[in-house]
C-alpha cells in the first residue's frame, strides 16, 4: 500500500510546496503580491493561473535555533495539512516567521485567520 493512499486528502506532498528561489521572491515581492502581517507572521500571496496553492514556509534565524525552526515548520506543514478548506483556489503563498513564538496554537489560530480572508 502507498503512503499517499494511507493519507488520503491530507497529504501535503511535493507537488503543494513552492520550490525554487525565484518562485518564493515572486509570491513576497512581485507585482500582483500582497501581503498580510500578523503578531507572528506574515503571508504574503500572489494570484496564479495553478489548480491548487503551492506553500512556501520561511523562517527566520531570529525565532530560535535549528530545533525549535524545524519544529515550527513541522507545525505549520501538519497545520495545512489539516485544514485544506482554509486553502485559497490557486496561487503561491509565502509563510514567513520572523519573530520568537512563544505559543504553537496562537501562531497556527493566526494562519488559520489570515488563510480564511485570502478569498475574500
Amino acid at each position: 500500500m502507498s503512503r499517499s493512499s494511507t493519507r488520503g486528502d491530507r497529504s501535503f506532498g511535493r507537488s503543494h510546496r513552492l520550490k525554487g528561489r525565484n518562485n518564493f521572491l515572486e509570491a513576497v515581492r512581485g507585482e500582483e503580491s500582497s501581503k498580510v502581517q500578523g503578531e507572528y507572521c506574515s503571508i504574503s500571496f500572489t494570484g496564479s493561473q495553478e489548480s491548487s496553492a503551492k506553500f512556501g514556509i520561511s523562517v527566520s534565524r531570529k525565532v530560535g535555533v535549528a530545533v525549535k525552526r524545524n519544529r515550527l515548520k513541522r507545525v505549520i506543514r501538519e497545520f495545512l495539512r489539516n485544514n485544506k478548506s482554509l486553502w485559497p483556489k490557486g496561487g503561491r503563498i509565502v509563510i514567513s516567521l520572523s519573530n520568537p513564538v512563544d505559543d504553537e496554537n496562537s501562531l497556527t489560530t493566526e494562519i488559520g485567520e489570515i488563510l480564511s480572508g485570502i478569498d475574500e
